[in-house]
């Protein structure tokens, strides 16, 4: 690919990231309002409990089945689909909410809207190594992570603005707006890009899962990939989702909460920015990914033991190290697995993480519940240490390039 070539690609990925961006600050929008709705309306903690998790099991689901899609028909296109859908299925939303329907109707929506969701995902993880050249591929991956922490600083923080003032409904307006706009950029792109999003593959869709699952069995490197990631995701989820709002309850209460989530967020963002400013650097090695990892472990453990000021700069620091972490990680495994298989690759990765979520948060709940939130917080840092001391002594891991 020439140098022009190559630069025109980039400026049109810029348009795709930019839809993306908005996209991303408009989710929180959704999720706050639906949470806000369901109290308002009187419907309970219960009712929203199974709305939540009706939205986990379906982007599961959805994640399962994204692999081949991406895979047989292409990021980009896939990328582009899903926003579409999520567009007519938050308007949907919208005027479910006007009308009140029942909370089976709005499980419905919010089921199919996770569905689309878990597609999405790893099209989104796997269109910088599909629409982009090996030397632009970090500086893409960190513009993605951009968009994430910036959703979780600014997006959250706005959704809850606007909730408050404006009301629920007006929220899922602007969340569809926002996939419009994701829509529009993707179809823009789809124009502009001089990388071409083709997807090889014309098996069927079981030959592809077959075929995913047999190359992900047999790399010995991507299986201690799946174990790790899957673990950090399994003791880092009760932590953050289940274990914060523990702690705000013994600070300030939800103001705390937001606080809190705002320094990760933040940190987040301070990563993003620092790993875009050296894309141009060598790739780290795995092993180097697992020491941010591990180093990234006690500014976790730490949380239930300190006052809040020092609660959100340890949360912050663990966003700076996550952030960096995580672009370098997605980086290293599209640098190391073909295009024609990457879109699996990446939606076993997401799938192993969100099937051991909801038992991280279970377990970190029940623990928390009989008064052991110090303890939990601990076995948590010392289950991230080890794994990440496994990953950084595997073998294995040395035939990455």
């Amino acid at each position: 690919m020439t140098l022009a070539r190559t630069s025109r690609s980039f400026r049109a990925f810029k348009i795709l990231w930019l839809g993306q961006l908005l996209s991303s600050i408009g989710s929180p929008f959704q999720s706050i309002a639906i949470s806000i709705w369901f109290l308002d309306t009187g419907r309970g903690a219960g009712a929203l409990a199974a709305v939540l998790a009706a939205g986990t099991v379906s982007q599961l689901i959805g994640t399962l089945a994204s692999g081949p899609l991406v895979d047989r028909r292409g990021a980009l296109r896939v990328i582009l689909y899903c926003d579409v859908v999520r567009c007519i299925i938050a308007s949907f939303l919208v005027v479910a909410l006007l009308l009140e329907l029942d909370t089976v109707a709005i499980i419905a929506l919010v089921s199919v809207s996770g569905i689309v969701g878990g597609v999405f995902l790893p099209a989104l993880r796997s269109a910088p190594a599909v629409l982009l050249s090996e030397e632009d591929r970090p500086r893409g991956n960190s513009m993605m992570e951009v968009s994430n922490s910036t959703s979780m600083l600014v997006g959250a923080l706005a959704g809850g603005v606007t909730v408050a003032v404006i009301g629920p409904v007006s929220a899922v307006v602007f969340n569809a707006a926002s996939f419009a706009i994701g829509a529009l950029c993707a179809a823009l792109m789809k124009r502009r890009s001089a990388v071409s999003d083709t997807a090889p593959p014309s098996d069927s869709m079981a030959s592809l899962v077959r075929e995913g699952l047999t190359f992900v069995w047999r790399t010995s490197w991507l299986r201690t990939l799946l174990f790790v990631d899957a673990t950090l995701d399994l003791v880092t989820a009760g932590q953050l989702s289940v274990g914060l709002p523990a702690i705000s309850r013994h600070l300030t209460g939800a103001s705390s909460l937001g606080l809190m989530i705002a320094g990760f967020g933040a940190g987040s963002l301070v990563g993003a920015l620092l790993a875009s400013r050296l894309a141009k650097a060598p790739i780290l090695p795995i092993r180097m990914v697992y020491l941010l990892q591990l180093l990234a472990a006690p500014f976790l453990g730490v949380l239930p033991l300190v006052n809040l000021p020092a609660a959100i700069l340890c949360l912050a620091m663990a966003g700076v190290l996550n952030a960096i972490a995580s672009i370098q990680y997605i980086s290293i495994i599209q640098r190391n697995v073909d295009a024609v298989m990457l879109g699996r690759v990446m939606a076993l990765l997401v799938a192993a993480g969100l099937s051991v979520q909801p038992i991280g948060q279970i377990l970190c709940g029940i623990l928390i519940e009989d008064g052991w939130m110090r303890e939990s917080f601990a076995v948590g840092t010392l289950v991230m240490a080890l794994v990440c001391v496994l990953g950084l002594t595997r073998r294995n891991l040395g035939e990455l390039a």
